[in-house]
């Protein structure tokens, strides 16, 4: 057999004893890919709280129950105006959601029930009313929307600290010579709302009376578009055994009386939560994704221990 040189075999032998270590920087790779998703998931709640709809036992009313459109006081639109909404439960990443023409529900249930499960779970209201004055007035009377929800720490030796988080987006719009639009939502501590405010958007843009931000008070504007922005924080510690209610009430409506007058508002709004236990914490299990990144690095601890040998 010839000895002579072979340009070719040469390149085979510095390619191919390269081929294990390149698989398995791969793999590591690929690990740590993985890690990096997974974390970026929801977390569970603590498993001795309890974050479920309520039913407000002091309204005999059928929608005073969960999140719900209030279809019995909501009444309907006049002439070309409109109502649309829509809301939404997130459960363990699943989110149901039941839509509102006018005072009718198109589809989904109402209320909308049941227990969160995680961090990136809770419930959303979107609602929208428009209309302009055509021959006739055109009229959104009010449209009503309710979320009865309860905390409950059910562990016999630990507290639990929970916030509540509401993002909204509260706008209202009105021109022309009489025409208003208003939208408000409240959360409160408890299920009445003879209980206490903890949290109010309500703003309101009418041009024959003016204008209202957050005050009974008129501000001394007429008409134009106005919006409140923003996410309410409320802390809340549960001691063992502890049950707190909560009400979130939303109204909106508007109008428009006269030739070349219009209206416009809208809402939308997410209630979310994050909790953790305040004493005597559970160990923290090694999750999936901790065992992932741990391969991961004893992957590429391993290759470098080969490099350094060789």
């Amino acid at each position: 057999m010839s000895n002579r040189f072979n340009p070719l075999n040469q390149r085979r032998h510095s390619i191919f004893p390269f081929a294990p270590r390149l698989a398995l920087v791969v793999t590591a790779c690929l690990l740590v890919l993985a890690y990096t998703v997974s974390t970026a998931t929801a977390a569970l709640l603590p498993p001795d709280l309890k974050i479920t709809t309520r039913t407000n036992a002091l309204d005999t009313n059928a929608f005073a129950n969960g999140l719900s459109f209030d279809e019995a006081n909501s009444d309907a639109a006049i002439g070309n105006a409109t109502h649309t909404g829509s809301m939404v439960q997130t459960i363990g990443g699943t989110s149901a959601t039941t839509t509102i023409d006018d005072i009718t529900i198109t589809s989904g249930a109402n209320p909308l029930e049941g227990m969160l499960t995680d961090t990136n779970d809770g419930w959303e209201i979107h609602s929208n009313v428009g209309g302009s004055y055509a021959g006739t007035s055109a009229e959104t009377p009010e449209n009503i929307y309710d979320l009865f929800f309860g905390l409950e720490n059910q562990s016999a030796a630990d507290s639990i600290q929970v916030t509540i988080m509401l993002d909204f987006d509260n706008r209202v719009n009105a021109g022309g010579a009489d025409a208003f639009a208003a939208s408000e939502i409240i959360l409160y501590d408890g299920p009445s709302i003879a209980t206490n405010e903890l949290f109010f958007s309500d703003i309101e843009s009418d041009t024959v009376v003016g204008n209202r931000f957050n005050s009974g008070n008129r501000t001394g504007n007429f008409g134009g578009p106005l919006n409140d922005t923003g996410i309410f924080q409320h802390v809340v510690t549960l001691n063992p055994g502890d049950i707190f209610d909560f009400h979130i009430f939303h109204l909106i409506e508007g109008g428009a009386f006269a030739a070349g007058s219009s209206y416009s508002a809208s809402l939308d709004a997410l209630i979310s939560f994050d909790a953790t236990n305040n004493t005597n914490p559970l160990p923290t299990p090694v999750t999936e994704p901790t065992i992932l990144f741990l391969i991961s690095a004893g992957v590429l601890g391993f290759m470098f221990k080969r490099k350094t040998k060789n």
